[in-house]
């Protein structure tokens, strides 16, 4: 799992197999909150967020380009995550984390998926499990780190490796999960 920390919390680095097995995981996936978010994100898309939020990005919707686009925005517009997620910025901020974990899911075959709260993240977490990989792709973690390092490619250059590492794995002829 070479290079993994620079796009997981190291809470989500314990073996992805055994969390997907859990009644807590498997309970909050139908969980109405996270499906309703879900919904929620996706008809904003098209509507508010490439119309209003980041008109930049129109034409650029789930795209590596995208990608650049709104990492540009997020450094142009928050100082840390915690100024993202305050509630004034809360709404478009979570955009922004659709938006990001939507063209990575699309590029590797991916899956949303809730993560059960735990005792150092009371609230769930919403990241993508793909079928190749061993641990999640988590959009918060990835803004997080843009908005730190405020390189402007942090973002695309975890969607190359992404995407460099599905072709590989389709290449292999889609091998199980590798745990």
């Amino acid at each position: 799992m070479a290079g993994t920390s620079y796009d997981v919390d190291l809470d989500m680095l314990e073996n992805v197999e055994q969390r997907l097995a859990t009644p807590e995981f498997q309970e909050i996936q139908h969980d109405e909150r996270f499906q309703g978010w879900l919904r929620m994100q996706e008809a904003a898309m098209d509507i508010e967020f490439t119309n209003y939020d980041v008109p930049e990005l129109n034409g650029h919707l789930y795209t590596r380009e995208g990608l650049v686009i709104a990492e540009q925005q997020l450094l142009q517009r928050y100082a840390n995550l915690r100024d993202m997620l305050s509630e004034d910025n809360l709404e478009i901020g979570m955009r922004f984390v659709y938006f990001i974990g939507e063209t990575i899911r699309r590029a590797v075959e991916g899956t949303w998926v809730a993560l059960p709260p735990n005792p150092e993240r009371p609230t769930p977490r919403s990241v993508i499990d793909s079928p190749m990989w061993t641990a999640f792709h988590d959009p918060q973690h990835m803004i997080s780190l843009a908005l730190n390092r405020r390189t402007e490619k942090e973002i695309s250059s975890i969607y190359d490796r992404a995407v460099k590492r599905h072709q590989k794995w389709i290449d292999a002829g889609r091998p199980a999960r590798d745990s």
